[in-house]
């Protein structure tokens, strides 16, 4: 799986590529399972994400395995909060 963007905060939400043209966004509530996760397109990541709601775009997109989610956010994206 690779992480596209985040949105920052003490709650991030990932907006996650499963496979290609899968996008999902994934939320802190729910411990980051995609079960929960909701479907969205790169149209809708790019305009609404981080155009209007100012998510950080991850260049290059990061792989992390599923399992490992929780980890990825605290240890790369709450270590400066």
């Amino acid at each position: 799986m690779k992480v596209l963007a985040y949105s920052p905060g003490r709650y991030p939400i990932l907006i996650a590529q499963f496979a290609p043209g899968d996008l999902r966004t994934l939320y802190f509530e729910t411990g980051y399972d995609p079960d929960w996760a909701k479907s969205v397109t790169e149209e809708w990541m790019r305009d609404n994400a981080i155009g209007r709601h100012s998510f950080v775009e991850v260049v290059p997109p990061r792989e992390v395995p599923t399992p490992a989610l929780k980890d990825y956010v605290r240890e790369e994206l709450l270590n400066n909060l």
